[in-house]
């Protein structure tokens, strides 16, 4: 019994060293996706797949869905980055409006604060609410895409090994009256 323990313990740790960031282990020629595009893994390589590769590998229903995952991504990362962008004009141009409106009545300073005050207001308002929305609309290209790669890769005879290892909590009763928890790890293989 003790070696049958052992032996699964160093399965499970061999696994765990063996799986990437995105809990798969690549087999050369799998399909996956490297930010909006969908790549062939070959020898630790990654290499994008022309549009009219893809087309024929999908099938035009699957490729439709890969363009608009792409699309959702793209744009999604350009509200993010032009988010962020707003977010720091509006920042810079608030703290310098409110610096020339403390600074009106000297002879130095014209008129102008007020106005960069409200543009640094209004860019710095417009800039968090199209950060959390380019975020959103990147994750959701992005599962698209990740999806339609994992499709095809159980659909073809590449196929990838997943796992998951995920802490659990279940309720342990160790007397009538007590109630305790006792936690552990649930691990699950997919082939």
């Amino acid at each position: 019994m003790k070696k049958l323990l052992l032996s699964l313990v160093l399965m499970i740790a061999g696994l765990v060293v063996m799986a990437q960031e995105n809990g798969s282990v690549a087999i050369q020629g799998e399909m996956v996706r490297e930010k909006s595009n969908l790549c062939f893994l070959k020898n630790s390589e990654s290499i994008v797949i022309p549009k009219a590769d893809l087309l024929q590998l999908l099938g035009e229903e699957v490729y439709g869905s890969y363009y608009n995952g792409q699309k959702l991504y793209r744009i999604g990362d350009g509200l993010k980055n032009g988010g962020w962008v707003a977010f720091g004009v509006g920042l810079g141009a608030g703290v310098f409006g409110m610096e020339l409106l403390m600074n009106e009545g000297s002879e130095h300073v014209s008129g102008g604060g007020l106005f960069l005050l409200m543009t640094g207001v209004w860019s710095f308002v417009v800039g968090n609410m199209m950060i959390p929305t380019g975020y959103i609309l990147r994750g959701v290209g992005s599962g698209k895409i990740s999806r339609i790669a994992e499709g095809y890769n159980q659909q073809g005879r590449n196929t990838a090994v997943s796992y998951r290892l995920l802490p659990s909590v279940m309720r342990c009763h160790t007397m009538p009256e007590q109630a305790n928890l006792g936690v552990g790890m649930t691990f699950s293989v997919n082939f």
